[in-house]
């Protein structure tokens, strides 16, 4: 319980200042003008969602580099050579995916004009995404540096890395929008220097520590070929179509909301953010858990992937429980700190409680799928969120949204997060069963 607490922790606190990071990016664009708001949220969607497929591809280096960390045990040599051959092989990627990816922002406006969003939002929309797009190279490449120092236990370089991120970001962004009149220019621009800066400083202080020195990718340049991406693209790719599945499910609720009205899209929104803030501390508990499980894979060790995985669960469960008792009880302070008026407070409380319950199965689903990524287990997970989410979830919510509204929508999200939850975690205990049949077998 201890080592995966001592894991989790700080991998909690950097992703709830990531979204910090996101907040403080909206406050300064409602200080330039409610239309900002709305092209700069149009604009960071746009980003986002190019973002994922990149970022999810890459982010495996970290399942990769924790499996490697495991096979020193046994063969040390050839543990070190998988995670220099992982890091450069993420490094290449990372950059491959920028260039493509950042090619590919020129046609977005013809896809907002496809998707009928107001043109005159396009405009500023685009000037915010023409300049955070230089920050996908500086975010994936410190997406590699985290994977790297987390398989290896230093997650508390990531929270200073990712608070520095957020110290930078403000000041920065704040003086470019403001006082040099950039305006959503200025955001998207701070946003990418900050990035660049702390991906410098991070990788300066990683590659100086003995521990992570033979590992830096400058080193050994013999080492490069395309065929290092290849193990990245065979997890990352599966795990990308996963994330997108999801936010098919989540994003086809907010289209459903808005169908409702313009009240019920608004508490939607809310609602979303609620979702993020548990998302982001289970994320951070599943993490800890898939290094884990990666280096006891690596290890051969599948007693200590039981362990972890039963363990884990028991936290990620108790947890998830009490931050939905905690909304379920005090709906007040979320109306609050939102400050809605008595007709939303009343909509709020009624579809909470439906709200609170996504949160625990969302909790096992996300636990399950991440530990299975550990045993390098991508293509079925995928498969199952899949059906989970689309087969179940979408229309379930379609349904329900007939008879009770937001209410609706939300218990159908939770039936697509709880079908894909019981199918992963049957996938992750019949994995188990049959490396341990496999194990006894030799």
């Amino acid at each position: 319980m201890k080592k995966i607490l001592a894991l989790a922790f700080p991998l909690i606190i950097s992703q709830l200042i990531a979204m910090a990071l996101v907040l403080t990016d909206v406050w300064m664009m409602s200080r330039l003008s409610v239309s900002a708001i709305a092209a700069g949220g149009l604009g960071a969607s746009v980003f986002s969602f190019i973002f994922i497929i990149a970022s999810s591809t890459v982010s495996c280096v970290a399942n990769l580099i924790a499996i490697a960390y495991g096979q020193r045990i046994a063969r040390p040599e050839f543990g070190n050579q998988q995670i220099r051959l992982a890091v450069k092989g993420a490094v290449m990627l990372s950059v491959f995916l920028s260039v493509i990816l950042t090619f590919s922002f020129a046609f977005v406006p013809e896809l907002l004009a496809l998707a009928g969003q107001p043109s005159e939002l396009a405009a500023p929309a685009m000037q915010y995404v023409d300049t955070l797009k230089w920050a996908m190279l500086p975010s994936l490449l410190l997406l590699v540096l985290r994977g790297l120092t987390s398989a290896f236990g230093n997650v508390r370089s990531i929270m200073v890395m990712s608070l520095m991120t957020v110290t930078l970001n403000v000041p920065i962004s704040y003086v470019l929008a403001f006082e040099l009149d950039l305006g959503l220019a200025g955001l998207g621009a701070g946003t990418s220097m900050a990035a660049l800066i702390v991906m410098l400083g991070y990788g300066a202080w990683v590659f100086k520590r003995p521990q992570y020195k033979s590992f830096a990718p400058w080193l050994n340049i013999e080492d490069y070929s395309l065929k290092l991406m290849n193990p990245l693209l065979a997890m990352g790719l599966p795990i990308a179509l996963a994330a997108l599945l999801e936010h098919g499910l989540i994003y086809g609720g907010t289209l459903m909301a808005g169908t409702i009205g313009v009240a019920a899209l608004a508490l939607h929104q809310i609602l979303l953010q609620c979702l993020s803030f548990t998302w982001n501390i289970n994320f951070g508990f599943a993490q800890a858990a898939a290094i884990l499980v990666g280096q006891d894979f690596g290890a051969d060790d599948y007693e200590g992937i039981k362990r972890t995985s039963i363990r884990s669960f028991a936290l990620t469960s108790v947890l998830s429980i009490v931050l939905a008792g905690g909304f379920m009880l005090w709906p007040e302070l979320i109306a609050g700190m939102f400050n809605l008026d008595a007709e939303l407070t009343k909509l709020l409380i009624a579809v909470l409680w439906v709200v609170a319950l996504s949160f625990i199965v969302d909790a096992w689903q996300l636990l399950a799928i991440n530990l299975l990524r550990g045993m390098k287990i991508v293509v079925t997970p995928t498969i199952m969120t899949a059906i989970g989410y689309w087969l179940f979830g979408l229309p379930a919510a379609w349904l329900l949204m007939q008879k009770f509204g937001l209410g609706g929508i939300w218990a159908g999200i939770g039936i697509g997060l709880g079908v894909t939850g019981i199918l992963l975690l049957a996938q992750l205990l019949a994995s188990l069963n049959r490396s341990m049949q496999v194990r006894l077998a030799h």
